[in-house]
């Protein structure tokens, strides 16, 4: 990578070049699960993550995003880079995201060598989003140690850092991840289930730290639903399909079933950041993120529970509403 004031400007001009709110919005997760109990087609899976990012940059929408996870039972996509290469495949100008890949899961040199790669043969559309993983049962399978993830995410950065790289977005909202971020002068992408006053107080820290010019992106699970029972029904399929997800996480080195209250208290921070409702409701709930001081959001729209007729109908959804509902918002971010 080139110097920070380099990236800035490269950064500045890959994000929100347009004036319209779309500009400012990437779509999320696509992870491909299929698991034991609720297999799916993998070949099916792929061509409609390519269907979908052809939608999402015919609407205008500013990106694409996947995820990376491996060894697990619920079948994630162990490699995102891949997946990503299809969609640019399918594409022309809708950037690549990845929230967030895990590098410290891989070689730090042939990491960077294929994100470098997917770059430029994507013509230089790619958001890297890295993160340290969390899953134990991961690091065990490939035999590495989970302590020394800050290590392997240096290296890797450190080898990011030796080639044209792509923007960089450090995933987390922890000191260590926000001071890795500052001091090496890059984006940061927030966690889902950060409030307004929390994004501000990171965002705070961030500042605190001379000569930090990266941007700050805030991910937020999203649905467009007017009516009320119906949006009241998606909430409650919302916590039960998270309640099944979180349930395998480990909280105070515990399986998370093993230690109800904290996942209890996971999934009260998860549904209560969730914006669901009609489309009044889901831009003000956007507007409070922007006015917080994210620069960019991450709707993530894409659960397992709906279909994908359901899903393609709600990027139709987000498309039509959210350009006038945060017209305001985004002239004044």
């Amino acid at each position: 990578m080139g110097s920070e004031e380099g990236t800035a400007s490269a950064d500045a001009g890959r994000l929100g070049g347009r004036p319209d709110p779309l500009s400012r919005i990437g779509l999320g997760l696509w992870t491909m699960r299929s698991m034991a109990l609720a297999p799916r087609n993998r070949v099916a899976d792929y061509r409609a993550f390519g269907d979908d990012a052809a939608l999402a940059e015919r609407l205008g929408f500013h990106s694409i995003w996947s995820a990376e996870h491996r060894i697990w039972y619920d079948g994630w996509c162990p490699a995102p880079l891949h997946a990503l290469a299809y969609a640019a495949g399918r594409t022309t100008t809708l950037r690549l995201g990845t929230a967030v890949a895990l590098p410290t899961q891989h070689d730090p040199d042939a990491f960077a060598d294929a994100a470098l790669v997917l770059d430029r043969v994507s013509g230089e559309r790619v958001e890297l989003g890295v993160g340290l993983g969390h899953r134990d049962a991961e690091f065990d399978a490939l035999g590495l140690r989970r302590d020394r993830r800050g290590r392997r995410m240096d290296a890797a950065l450190d080898a990011l850092a030796a080639g044209p790289s792509p923007p960089i977005w450090i995933g987390g909202m922890a000191a260590p991840a926000l001071g890795r971020a500052a001091t090496r002068g890059l984006n940061v992408l927030l966690p889902q289930t950060l409030s307004p006053d929390a994004i501000r107080r990171a965002i705070a820290t961030l500042r605190g730290h001379d000569g930090w010019t990266g941007r700050v992106g805030t991910m937020r699970d999203v649905w467009i639903e007017a009516d009320p029972e119906s949006a009241a029904s998606l909430r409650q399929r919302y916590r039960r399909f998270f309640l099944e997800e979180a349930g395998w996480w480990v909280l105070k080195g515990k399986p998370a079933f093993d230690v109800p209250d904290l996942l209890d208290a996971q999934m009260d921070r998860a549904a209560g950041a969730a914006v669901i409702g009609s489309p009044d409701q889901v831009a003000s709930g956007l507007r409070e993120l922007l006015e917080a001081g994210s620069e960019f959001l991450m709707l993530r729209i894409n659960f397992d529970m709906v279909e994908h007729a359901e899903l393609q109908e709600q990027i139709h959804r987000l498309a039509e509403d959210l350009p006038s509902l945060l017209a305001g918002a985004v002239a004044a971010g």
